[in-house]
């Protein structure tokens, strides 16, 4: 089984195994190839240690994204991939980090840490494909299950909930008995996510294609988060993004929808975006100064990453926070590129 993997993936790959260490794409990015889609990251997992990762890969920009917890981000040409070494986690006090990680050398026991099966599987171009909790299987049936016990799942992270009914949006996937029977019951644990993760997921969420059919399927999780929305009436458009938002938001009056939207912690610039759009003025993207061939001629890779560099810009001149004019916009554009995607 081969998958079409980008250079600088395949880069990250050989200068861990060169260095004498095991490493595999893992997660999402071998999800999507699996499902004929273009990851929109890759991640890398691995038998080094987080300093011994920083070594093999110092010919990169690095960022310690989560150091205590085994992760490098390493910022290449094609867009940032974030390595983290082989672990076993402990106890979730918090219920959203676990207390202790402790490293190991087997990627078994790495996988088997993970939230659904689907996202618990391992790749390498040589060595092929890792699954050991039957994910491809659940792919092919379009399921969502989770690893394990899934009220244990869920206990240990409660934005689990909130993701696997994203996953349910994006993929248009069904939720397995017994995995609906824990998210359904365990429910209340999202009153004590913080916003600014609420946020992050429904972004996600919010932009897929199944995103108004889960909305409606299950209501009552939704009104955990949003109990001044019906979220069983609400109806979408096709784009997610700000628009997105502020159709979920369509039936608030103002105050209350940006009510809303502070509460989830939502910067300045987008909570504007999106009222702006509440209120029926939006600047489409195809009037952006600059266009997908102006960010390819600054150094930009074709791909997911160049699509999120677009909509950032598109972003900030519709807060109001840049001109649409094409030379501030390329200065905002080589920020982006340079910094792996944050202004």
């Amino acid at each position: 089984m081969m998958f079409s993997l980008p250079p600088y993936a395949g880069e990250v790959l050989e200068k861990l195994e060169a260095a004498g260490f095991e490493a595999w794409c893992v997660g999402g990015c071998v999800r999507d190839a699996l499902l004929g889609r273009a990851p929109a990251d890759w991640d890398v997992c691995t038998s080094a240690l987080p300093e011994q990762t920083k070594k093999a890969l110092a010919e990169f920009s690095q960022a310690e994204t989560g150091l205590r917890h085994g992760t490098v981000t390493a910022i290449t040409s094609g867009g940032p991939v974030e390595i983290t070494t082989f672990r076993r986690e402990g106890a979730y006090s918090d219920r959203r980090r676990p207390d202790k990680v402790e490293f190991t050398s087997c990627l078994e026991e790495d996988l088997l840490r993970r939230d659904f099966t689907i996202n618990a599987m391992a790749w390498h171009p040589q060595r092929g494909l890792r699954d050991c909790f039957g994910g491809q299987a659940d792919l092919q049936r379009g399921l969502l299950r989770c690893v394990g016990e899934p009220e244990r799942r869920f206990q240990e992270d409660a934005l689990r909930i909130l993701r696997c009914l994203r996953f349910g949006a994006v993929l248009g996937f069904a939720i397995e008995e017994n995995t609906e029977k824990a998210l359904l019951t365990l429910a209340r644990l999202l009153e004590d996510i913080s916003g600014e993760r609420v946020q992050a997921e429904m972004d996600k969420l919010l932009a897929g294609a199944w995103a108004e059919k889960i909305l409606h399927e299950y209501a009552e999780v939704f009104r955990v988060l949003f109990p001044e929305i019906p979220c069983g009436d609400v109806k979408l458009p096709s784009e997610g993004g700000a628009a997105g938002w502020a159709a979920l938001l369509h039936s608030l009056p103002a105050a209350q929808a940006e009510g809303v939207l502070r509460r989830l912690r939502f910067p300045n610039r987008m909570r504007k975006e999106i009222m702006q759009i509440w209120a029926g003025n939006p600047l489409p993207i195809s009037q952006l100064a600059v266009q997908g061939r102006d960010l390819l001629e600054l150094g930009f890779q074709p791909g997911p990453f160049l699509g999120r560099a677009l909509h950032t810009l598109l972003g900030q001149v519709r807060a109001g926070e840049a001109p649409n004019e094409k030379g501030p916009l390329l200065d905002l554009a080589r920020k982006l590129l340079a910094r792996g995607g944050q202004v």
